[in-house]
């Protein structure tokens, strides 16, 4: 299969709005809920998410090989799982948001940590066989770049709407707290309709792409009587190939640095750039804006100089612009808070960032399908399942490492919990500038240094297809 129909790349796009939901919530949210809502230590938030890790890394690649070895005549390998995790999905995400009054701080962290697990865990069941999935779509060097672009314009466009309308209608100002999102009784309505929206997107997408089923690949017996030992052997195998170990080292430090950098977004906005909250909901029209130029420019870019060189591209400008605003402001030369062009210019470098960001991810998803394509050449065996669950691991970072970092790093610039603005010492917040500015930037040029190791350009890739082809 090659070319997809509309329909079908539409309907199996629409799903990964769902994750770019819980995305949202989680790296907006639930660090400042927990912290400066509700008191939660922010180390111990972050000691939660490594906590949560832990159990990412045994349940993503269980699921992934369960989903590779699937049989279903009627729903295929990775629709069960998809349609299965639709309503645990849900539920967590709202309960995860509505900790019963009067618990502890260790009671926070217990339940933050309990219903985190829940919430990841129902994701790898989506995630994992979803993305794989998409890696079944299509056996063309520029259209699997098309598919993954697709999928994470929904999440960058649907996820940016959602979190808009939870500012604008939710998380409203009032004369106890101009800044709405910092008032605890705005959420529950607000994660109610996160949590419906989560639902809805899996099970339409799930349902929408079930024509394409019959004409997806079917495990071979090789993967059906996948022992332990073997299985265990096939991850040694793929780590051995540079491909794939450059790919998630890279994939895994670049996801930690975007981890820090959004899960502190409230901060660096509420308290560094002090936007009113009108003024952030304006903020995430600039990844919809990026996810839309990314659909344009990714799979286009990475077949013209190689999917390498044009997501080493996307990292340096991601970094670039991403850090920029903070750099610049700590010397003088950003504009200053409640400037009349501070709120334009800083969401004209997030569309740049952003766009540059998701033509990355875009092609590190289509990278890792081509690995995929390497690791079946070498071994005689296709296992998507077992190899985009580090994908999914990588990602999980985001809210795992970096979320554990993140707190460490607002205990070291001494930021206080559960403070106003005008309470917060000068030194904080340019400690938050230091945080999005060079250390963030060192992070980002970081990934990049894994990424020069990855061998596949798009000759070594028809190659490999020829050698595959050969075989049927």
């Amino acid at each position: 299969m090659q070319k997809l129909s509309l329909k079908t790349k539409t309907f199996y796009g629409l799903g990964f709005a769902a994750r770019g939901i819980k995305d949202g919530l989680f790296q907006l949210f639930l660090v400042l809920y927990f912290s400066q809502i509700l008191g939660l230590d922010a180390r111990l938030a972050g000691l939660s998410s490594l906590i949560a890790l832990t159990f990412d890394a045994v349940s993503d690649p269980l699921i992934g090989v369960l989903s590779d070895k699937w049989k279903s005549n009627t729903w295929g390998r990775r629709h069960p799982f998809m349609l299965a995790s639709a309503f645990p999905f849900g539920i967590f995400i709202y309960l995860l948001f509505a900790p019963p009054e009067g618990l502890s701080e260790m009671g926070l962290f217990w339940w933050l940590t309990g219903f985190g697990i829940l919430v990841r865990l129902a994701l790898t069941f989506f995630v994992v066989p979803y993305i794989s999935l998409g890696a079944e779509l299509s056996t063309d060097y520029k259209e699997r770049t098309s598919i993954t672009a697709s999928r994470l314009m929904f999440a960058a466009i649907l996820s940016p709407v959602v979190m808009i309308i939870g500012y604008i209608f939710f998380l409203t100002p009032s004369e106890a707290f101009p800044n709405g999102a910092l008032n605890k009784d705005n959420y529950p309505n607000f994660i109610l309709l996160c949590s419906i929206l989560i639902v809805l997107f899996i099970i339409v997408s799930t349902l929408m792409t079930r024509d394409i089923i019959p004409s997806l690949p079917l495990p071979s017996e090789k993967q059906n009587n996948l022992t332990t030992r073997q299985l265990l052997s096939s991850i040694k195998t793929a780590f051995k190939m540079p491909s794939y170990r450059s790919l998630v080292f890279f994939t895994m430090f670049l996801y930690v640095g975007i981890g820090i950098g959004v899960i502190l977004s409230p901060y660096f906005t509420i308290y560094f750039f002090e936007f009113t909250t009108t003024e952030m909901a304006v903020l995430p029209i600039s990844s919809a804006i990026g996810g839309v130029l990314a659909m344009l420019i990714a799979p286009n870019l990475g077949d013209k100089i190689d999917k390498k060189g044009a997501a080493i591209l996307g990292t340096v400008l991601a970094g670039i612009f991403f850090t920029a605003p903070f750099s610049l402001s700590l010397v003088g030369l950003f504009p200053t808070p409640n400037s009349d062009s501070l709120l334009l210019i800083y969401v004209i470098t997030l569309i740049i960032a952003y766009s540059s960001l998701w033509v990355t991810f875009s092609l590190g998803a289509s990278m890792m399908a081509d690995v995929v394509d390497e690791f079946e050449l070498q071994s005689g065996n296709r296992q998507e399942g077992l190899f985009f669950s580090s994908m999914s691991f990588s990602h999980k970072m985001t809210t795992g490492i970096g979320t554990l970092i993140a707190g460490f790093l607002l205990a070291w610039i001494q930021f206080p919990e559960q403070t106003n603005l005008a309470d917060v010492p000068a030194a904080s917040i340019r400690g938050l500038g230091v945080i999005g500015g060079p250390i963030l930037f060192t992070i980002y040029m970081g990934a990049i240094i894994f990424l020069f190791y990855y061998p596949i350009s798009k000759e070594r890739y028809n190659q490999i297809r020829a050698g595959l082809n050969e075989r049927k």
